[in-house]
């Protein structure tokens, strides 16, 4: 009789205790979902080489793609600490160093290096020696001021905040200036068939980007096209190709590219590319032109759909080539491939056809996609960079950097030069990205 009373007294103590606990898995009083484990993709074991930098070194901190280097004819140049400097691409060692704060990106090739300080002169540089060749006056001294630079031949273009000039690439001489506040915002779009041509911000009750047309010898206006318009998309037969952003809303397309006269400025034609009732939930991402292609790129609920156009015929008497559920569209075309993050992963579709490559590595978010000669540099945000057969995905190696954003790759002599924030490094291509 005690035994059992004992046993009743255990019974009613278990059951009191399972009236305060939690219910376990798989009864139906449950509470809501407490774990949550993330889909990291196909999480193999990386056995990829870690390759060795040849050399490594410190400058000035770049990410979100923007370069803070340049390099030509062997040579690495870049900025620290208010000093140009230049190294060999192979060995790293300095070649010589020049004292002054860049207030623009360094502009490299055929022998020279052009910069603008800080006290507002152009300056060109002997690549190799690193001797002045010439410099001119262009601005009054600012800490703030930053200017960009493009070269066409024997002619400089220089931009800053209200004003496009022309500069003899040889001499430094000015061959002409744009009227201060005639372009706000300008930017150098290139020069087509001996006529610069310029982008520059209109503000008003909307702001607008209007495109002008100089001729490169004078720099006398020839035109002006209002309006809002991206940069020149590509360039053929003396037709500049420009998307249309205006207004966006209205137009019940997914994009727009206008063909235009460089000659005159005037619209010649109309391209309108994949009709839309919502074009604010489908507006284009990105247009690409590539040859006789067009590619436009939209924002799907699985990822980014990419759909492609012949050029030489009319949009609406074309079915597209479609690619879609792949992921986020990166890069390309290029080596014959699209190129797609899907789920932290980096695959290439082959443009035109069927099949895939995947670039093997860790699932990781990537940071910085470069493409380069047969080289696919692949920056990730857990600061490892992959070298990768751009055509066929083979991972050929690693670099181990503690960097979470990347500058713009180069290779040069070689090596692949990466700057990671405030390091540089470089890294002897493989053999299998060379040939």
């Amino acid at each position: 009789m005690q035994l059992m009373r004992k046993a009743a007294g255990a019974a009613l103590s278990l059951a009191l205790l399972a009236s305060v606990l939690p219910a376990v898995a798989g009864q139906a009083e449950a509470a809501g979902k407490t774990t949550y484990s993330r889909e990291y993709g196909i999480m193999a074991a990386d056995k990829t080489p870690i390759l060795k930098p040849k050399w490594q070194l410190q400058a000035d901190v770049a990410g979100g793609g923007a370069s803070e280097i340049a390099a030509a004819d062997g040579r690495l140049f870049y900025s620290y600490k208010n000093k140009i400097i230049s190294v060999d691409a192979t060995t790293g060692k300095t070649k010589w160093t020049y004292d002054g704060r860049r207030s623009s990106p360094l502009l490299a090739g055929e022998g020279s290096l052009y910069f603008v300080n800080s006290l507002g002169y152009l300056i060109k540089l002997n690549a190799k020696t690193g001797a002045a060749g010439w410099k001119t006056k262009i601005a009054d001294a600012s800490e703030d001021a930053f200017y960009s630079l493009a070269r066409d031949g024997r002619t400089l273009y220089v931009t800053e905040l209200d004003s496009l000039a022309a500069y003899d690439a040889s001499t430094g001489k000015r061959k002409w200036k744009t009227k201060s506040q005639e372009i706000g915002s300008p930017q150098y779009q290139g020069t087509y068939g001996g006529i610069a041509v310029v982008s520059g911000v209109e503000n008003g009750a909307i702001t607008t980007i209007h495109f002008y047309g100089y001729e490169a010898a004078s720099g006398k206006r020839l035109w002006e096209l209002d309006g809002t318009h991206s940069d020149v998309l590509h360039e053929q037969d003396g037709y500049l190709y420009l998307r249309n952003n205006w207004p966006v809303l209205d137009n019940g397309f997914a994009a727009v590219i206008d063909k235009v006269d460089v000659k005159t400025g005037k619209i010649a034609k109309t391209l309108s590319y994949i009709p839309e009732e919502d074009v604010a939930g489908n507006n284009a991402a990105a247009v690409i032109i590539e040859g006789k292609s067009i590619y436009i790129e939209q924002i799907k609920s699985g990822g980014s759909k990419v759909s492609v156009f012949s050029l030489d015929r009319e949009p609406e008497k074309q079915t597209p080539r479609i690619y879609e559920n792949h992921g986020k569209f990166l890069a390309g075309p290029y080596a014959g491939r699209l190129y797609f993050e899907v789920n932290q992963k980096l695959i290439g579709l082959k443009d035109g056809g069927n099949g895939f490559i995947v670039f093997n590595g860790p699932a990781n978010p990537i940071a910085q996609l470069d493409l380069l000669g047969q080289a696919a540099v692949i920056g990730l945000t857990n600061g490892q960079v992959y070298l990768a057969n751009a055509s066929t995905g083979k991972v050929a190696g690693k670099l181990v950097t503690g960097a979470r954003q990347f500058g713009t790759a180069k290779v040069e002599n070689g090596m692949a030069i990466i700057q990671a924030e405030d390091q540089i490094y470089a890294v002897a291509l493989p053999s299998s990205l060379t040939k």
